[in-house]
C-alpha cells in the first residue's frame, strides 16, 4: 500500500486519503460496470472493513469511506480476489450511463479506451499529475458538464453520425472550446494538450498551456460547425446553380 495521497489527490484503491471519517478509497472499474454478484460482494467488503458508506461519485467512480491503513489494505485484497479490476494512470472519463443510455448522442467508450491506449503508448501517464483529467461526454441524460477537467470531449449531432466538440480547461461552462471533429482528430488533440502539460511538469494543467499552444491545437483537422457549412442544395453535381 502507497502512502496516503493528500488531501484533493486522487485517492485511489493503492492510494487512500485520508477524510474526516476516516480513510477514503475510490474505484473506477475496468468493465464500466459490475455483476450483481460483484457488487453485492464490493458492499459487503465495504461494510466489514469501512463505515459501510459506498457512493458513486459524478465521474462514475465508486467510492468507499470510513476505512483504516489496515482495513483499506484488506479491502484492496478482497478486491482483487472479487475479480474486479480497476483502472489506473490518467483519468480519462464518461458518464455512468455511458453506453446504455437510449437518449446519448454517442456512446463514449470506445474514444476513451483509444484515449487511454495513446496516453499510455506515450508514457504520459508518470509525467502527468494526479489531478490532471480527460472528460469524454457521449451527451444523454446524466451530462458530464458539472465535471472539470484537463480536456473535455462531448459528442455533437452531426446528420446520421456524430462529432467532438474539445474543449481545454474547465467544466462544461467554462472550458476553453478548440474544434469540432472526428474521433480519430478528438483522440489525437488531447493526447497532444497532455504532451504539452507533461513538458511543463508534474503541476501543470492546461489553464497553463499558452495561446500559441492552443491555437496550435485548435487548428488540428477541425471541421467546421453544421451550421456554417456552405449550403450546396441548390447546386448541381458540376457546380453550377440550378434555375429555380
Amino acid at each position: 500500500m502507497n502512502a496516503f495521497s493528500r488531501r484533493g489527490a486522487c485517492p485511489a484503491l493503492s492510494a487512500p486519503m485520508q477524510t474526516g471519517d476516516g480513510l477514503l478509497v475510490r474505484l473506477n472499474p475496468v468493465a464500466g460496470g459490475l455483476a450483481p454478484k460483484s457488487l453485492i460482494g464490493l458492499g459487503e467488503s465495504a461494510l466489514r472493513h469501512g463505515n459501510g458508506i459506498m457512493e458513486v461519485t459524478a465521474r462514475g467512480s465508486l467510492q468507499i469511506r470510513g476505512l483504516t491503513a489496515q482495513s483499506a489494505r484488506l479491502l484492496a485484497a478482497e478486491v482483487d480476489a472479487l475479480g474486479i479490476q480497476v483502472r489506473s494512470g490518467v483519468p480519462v472519463e464518461t458518464g455512468p450511463l455511458a453506453g446504455i443510455d437510449p437518449d446519448e448522442i454517442a456512446d463514449p467508450r470506445p474514444l476513451a479506451e483509444r484515449i487511454r491506449a495513446a496516453i499510455e503508448e506515450a508514457g504520459l501517464t508518470a509525467r502527468l499529475g494526479p489531478k490532471v483529467s480527460v472528460v469524454v461526454d457521449g451527451g444523454g441524460q446524466l451530462s458530464m458538464s458539472a465535471v472539470t477537467a484537463d480536456v473535455r470531449l462531448k459528442a455533437v449531432s452531426a446528420g446520421a453520425g456524430a462529432l467532438w466538440s474539445v474543449s481545454v480547461s474547465g467544466d462544461g461552462q467554462s472550458a476553453k472550446p478548440l474544434s469540432t471533429v472526428d474521433s480519430d482528430a478528438a483522440r489525437d488533440i488531447a493526447v497532444a494538450a497532455l504532451r504539452m502539460v507533461a513538458e511543463k511538469g508534474r503541476e501543470a494543467h492546461t489553464r497553463d498551456l499558452s495561446e500559441r499552444q492552443l491555437d496550435s491545437l485548435a487548428s488540428w483537422h477541425s471541421v467546421a460547425p453544421l451550421s456554417v457549412l456552405p449550403d450546396m442544395s441548390g447546386r448541381t453535381e458540376r457546380g453550377a446553380t440550378e434555375c429555380q
